[in-house]
């Protein structure tokens, strides 16, 4: 074989290789999936009966978050589309009223915290358009799912953080509204959750 055909046929091999490589060098680039840990998760609702409005916290809510990037700053990688995966998880036994006990356990019994310990949300894709993101997913109520759009606001500063609210009826989630005091009071269906946290890296 001709030297110069040899050459031609060592080049095509180096270049080939260096093709086959380069999906996993921008893998490299993007970096190993993250962890990240949430801090300062609030998640309260709020509500109207026909005496006046009411609120209820939940006192055990926890976040579990992973982003993929480059390590430019998370808010970068966030905006990149770098956040993966984002789950709300809130503790329905843990949801206490500004009523007290009485209304504590109206509500725990119309959510059937028994059967349906849980009230989650996984998150599937998002999108940011400046500080404002749309969150697409599925919103988990007295055990049934449903497809949900939810928005918040970021703040970029030490992290990133965000708040925002959903409106809900919770005859939608199969939720009968509370009724008290033998049917004189009675609560709305229409309820708002509103959310806040921070991720952290």
């Amino acid at each position: 074989m001709k030297p110069h055909k040899i050459i031609s046929g060592l080049a095509a091999l180096a270049l080939g290789s260096c093709l086959a490589l380069l999906p996993a060098v921008a893998r490299a680039g993007e970096g190993a999936p993250r962890t990240l840990s949430a801090s300062q998760v609030q998640v309260k609702i709020e509500g109207q009966s026909t005496l006046h409005g009411w609120e209820v916290s939940a006192g055990a809510a926890t976040i579990t978050a992973t982003v993929v990037g480059g390590r430019g700053g998370l808010f970068k990688e966030i905006s990149g589309g770098g956040l993966k995966g984002l789950d709300l998880k809130v503790a329905v036994d843990s949801l206490k009223s500004t009523e007290g006990g009485g209304m504590d356990k109206n509500m725990h019994k119309a959510l059937e915290s028994d059967k349906f310990p849980t009230i989650s949300f996984s998150m599937k894709n998002y999108e940011l358009k400046g500080l404002n993101v749309t969150a697409y997913g599925k919103l988990n109520i007295h055990g049934q799912a449903q497809a949900v759009t939810l928005t918040a606001l970021l703040d970029a500063k030490d992290g990133v953080s965000a708040k925002g609210s959903y409106p809900l009826l919770m005859s939608g989630f199969g939720v009968k509204p509370p009724v008290m005091m033998f049917g004189t009071v009675r609560v709305a269906d229409r309820v708002t959750i509103l959310y806040s946290f921070k991720l952290n890296d």
